[in-house]
């Protein structure tokens, strides 16, 4: 019966498998990256869970009871900041009765503090240049370094919280750290020949990964950031990757792949499905293994050996 409902859990709120049955810390994140970062600082000690799935888009959750009844009694929550999860956290925090993890509480942690923020607006902010973020570019979580940062920072707010265990949290975050650094030289390695390539990713959000791994943006298949492709824009996007010789389109599971499978046909290039949150796509359980795939699938997209559309 345990691990039934074990399961249950994970499937409707992203518990991760490798968390404890009772842990000193009860974590609740807006991302599924930021989950797997807390898991990894908090070992034996926490639980990490996410609101958002990595197969949802994270601007856009249902602010439904069961969210803020999965957060009634957390010790802990970690927005992504930067607003990206302004259009529905700011309903499911109140509505969880949970003062400790209310902004201003010793619970609530902004897991952008500290990292370098890219891709800030200059001057006014128009919503009519679409969903642009005034903060800054909030996918963050696409640079390997950052989340070097998010995981000092929970180790530093856990040890607050728990300081029993606080050795544990820092050691923890040394181990991540380190991890991360040797994986992140696996990565640029396998990207290194493909230096100075341009893509074309569906949503703006892929600037953080770029600007790591010495890539360029050549545009984005939305126009504008949040809005759709009209066939005008798609087949006018087609022609400029033509005359730029530009072969590879990337989109997430929760954007429909018809647009960037019609932009990359048109170019003679591929549209290739990647994961940039934890739990995305098949293979992707924490951010160790969401980056080796997308890393992986990009590389072979640039490659041409990608075998064609995904």
């Amino acid at each position: 019966m345990k691990s039934l409902l074990r399961y249950l859990l994970l499937l409707i709120f992203g518990l991760p498998a490798a968390a404890p049955a009772f842990a000193d810390l009860k974590v609740a994140t807006s991302l599924t990256d930021l989950a797997s970062v807390a898991q990894f600082v908090g070992g034996k000690h926490v639980s990490a869970q996410s609101l958002c799935r990595g197969y949802e888009d994270p601007h856009f959750v249902p602010a439904k009871p069961s969210l803020m009844k999965a957060i009634q009694h957390a010790d802990v929550y970690v927005s992504t900041g930067l607003e990206l999860d302004s259009g529905w956290l700011p309903l499911v925090l109140p509505g969880s009765r949970n003062p400790r993890i209310q902004p201003g509480a010793k619970g609530f942690v902004d897991a952008s503090e500290g990292v370098k923020v890219l891709e800030k607006p200059v001057g006014t902010v128009s919503r009519a240049e679409g969903d642009v973020h005034p903060l800054g570019n909030p996918h963050y979580y696409l640079d390997p370094k950052a989340l070097e940062v998010v995981a000092d920072h929970l180790a530093e707010v856990f040890s607050r919280l728990d300081p029993a265990n606080a050795a544990d949290y820092a050691a923890n975050a040394k181990a991540f750290d380190e991890k991360m650094e040797a994986s992140l030289s696996k990565w640029e390695k396998e990207l290194e020949p493909y230096k100075g390539t341009a893509i074309v990713p569906y949503h703006k959000n892929f600037i953080y990964f770029i600007d790591r791994f010495g890539l360029k943006e050549f545009v984005n298949v939305e126009p504008k950031p949040g809005i759709p492709p009209t066939p005008r824009h798609i087949a006018e996007l087609a022609e400029q990757m033509k005359k730029s010789g530009v072969k590879v389109v990337v989109y997430q599971p929760y954007y429909k792949a018809d647009a960037s499978k019609q932009v990359a046909s048109r170019a003679g290039g591929t549209a290739v499905e990647v994961a940039t949150e934890v739990g995305g796509l098949p293979g992707t359980d924490d951010v160790f293994s969401k980056f080796d795939t997308l890393v992986s699938s990009l590389a072979g997209a640039l490659s041409g050996k990608s075998g064609g559309q995904r």
